[in-house]
């Protein structure tokens, strides 16, 4: 009880160009001086003078970083050293499993009137116990989710191909185009699973269903910048407050999570406008154009607001129904910055044997893909309609066992594809319902 009672509590800035915490082993000793390379006492130096063993010190490294990255302890006071001339000894004591960023320090309660974040100018500064163990309690919320993580079941690219009916080589291609391009768009007719593969995608990739690192939202046409990046709210006294949006906190968790990926989905992309929903971040999701690097204020920020940039290891999947009449184009500057893929009804050999494997005799599963198949080459050799309106596979993929196969054929054919044709042509009702009843014969 004396040791806590006596101990004091630090928090030390340091130039990662010049005195990195990354390069250090945990229980490793470091030596710290108290005059700068100029020879002059760094500020404040009393606090050299103060500190004692057994004291506990923050390690946070300054611009670019600003991030706190480790705790130390102080192994000797100020003492010289032979080569170095005055210096204290520390040891590292533990490593934040995430390094905590300058934002997330100014929403912890005990850091909102910090001296450290109010008058960062300076290397050794006091904090108060409750600060130095607001930052413990994090670490600590850390070292759990990851224990948590520990026991996820793995997700590896076999799970992702089952049920998928894609070929290997397809699907691989996906992953690479991902990778680089960091922004993909799945576009394909209704029915193709382009929200099912995205997230399979992104599974694939975290290596676990660990949906903690994956996001998704849909866009409409009332979606907003406000809704997305950040905007201003009413408040409970009648005012506004300062809100952030979805994807802003999505990179923000990100960015705590450097070097794990992270997945964005926007369901129906081109639904929204666009270029005012993403607004300056349409330069900052660019794949080269990532990372601290390149950071910038944002519209609703103050000259006291963090700068704002998207991680590296975040990416972006939308999806895109081609069928949908009402939609304008995509903005050209987004399209640019976003790889296409385009996905299309998979009435193969691989469906057939995933129909049977569910209860539905092989050969009425056969006698689905081909009038599907029919179908979708009268839809094709439409000049108003082609292949971005053709029907896919996933409208049959909910039979459950124990079913009878016929009923649910003709339930999928009359209350979902039926009502699709009749859209399709809506001017020329006797072409609907010839092709439908084409459908219904079996």
């Amino acid at each position: 009880m004396s040791d806590k009672k006596t101990r004091n509590y630090w928090w030390l800035n340091v130039n990662p160009k010049i005195w990195s915490i990354d390069a250090f082993k945990i229980n490793q000793t470091q030596h710290y001086t108290s005059h700068n390379e100029f020879g002059n006492k760094r500020q404040v130096y009393r606090f050299f003078e103060l500190v004692q063993p057994n004291d506990l010190l923050i390690g946070y490294e300054s611009t670019p970083v600003k991030r706190v990255k480790a705790i130390f302890e102080i192994v000797k006071g100020l003492h010289r050293d032979a080569k170095l001339g005055e210096v204290i000894t520390i040891r590292l004591k533990e490593r934040v499993p995430n390094p905590i960023d300058w934002i997330d320090l100014k929403a912890l309660h005990f850091f909102k009137d910090s001296k450290v974040l109010k008058n960062n100018q300076g290397t050794l500064f006091q904090i108060t116990e409750e600060e130095f163990e607001e930052i413990q309690n994090v670490i600590d919320t850390q070292k759990e989710l990851l224990q948590h993580e520990d026991i996820l079941i793995p997700y590896e690219r076999k799970d992702a191909l089952k049920d998928l009916f894609m070929p290997e080589e397809k699907f691989d291609e996906i992953i690479e185009t991902l990778k680089y391009k960091k922004n993909i768009i799945l576009q394909g007719p209704p029915g193709v699973g382009k929200t099912f593969i995205a997230k399979r995608l992104a599974y694939t990739q975290v290596g676990t269903q660990d949906d903690s690192r994956i996001k998704m939202v849909q866009f409409h046409q009332s979606y907003s910048y406000e809704d997305f990046i950040q905007g201003l709210r009413p408040d409970d006294s009648g005012g506004f407050k300062l809100k952030n949006g979805v994807f802003y906190e999505f990179c923000r968790q990100a960015q705590r999570h450097s070097g794990i990926d992270h997945f964005f989905i926007i369901d129906e992309i081109n639904r929204g406008n666009l270029s005012k929903i993403f607004g300056e971040l349409l330069l900052l999701i660019e794949s080269d154009k990532r990372g601290r690097a390149n950071e910038m204020p944002l519209t609703y920020g103050d000259k006291e607001s963090e700068p704002f940039y998207v991680p590296e290891n975040l990416h972006i999947i939308g999806t895109m129904n081609t069928a949908d009449r009402s939609l304008a184009m995509i903005d050209y500057a987004l399209r640019r910055r976003f790889a296409f893929i385009s996905l299309e009804p998979l009435f193969n050999e691989n469906f057939v044997t995933f129909l049977a494997q569910k209860g539905i005799e092989k050969s009425f599963a056969e006698n689905i893909v081909r009038k599907i198949s029919a179908l979708n080459e009268t839809i094709t050799e439409d000049r108003n309609l082609q292949k971005g309106f053709q029907i896919g596979h996933s409208y049959f993929s909910s039979f459950k066992e124990g079913d009878n196969g016929e009923k649910w054929y003709r339930r999928v054919i009359n209350l979902e594809i039926a009502p699709l044709l009749e859209e399709y042509w809506f001017d020329n009702e006797n072409k609907a319902k010839n092709e439908i009843q084409r459908l219904l014969t079996i």
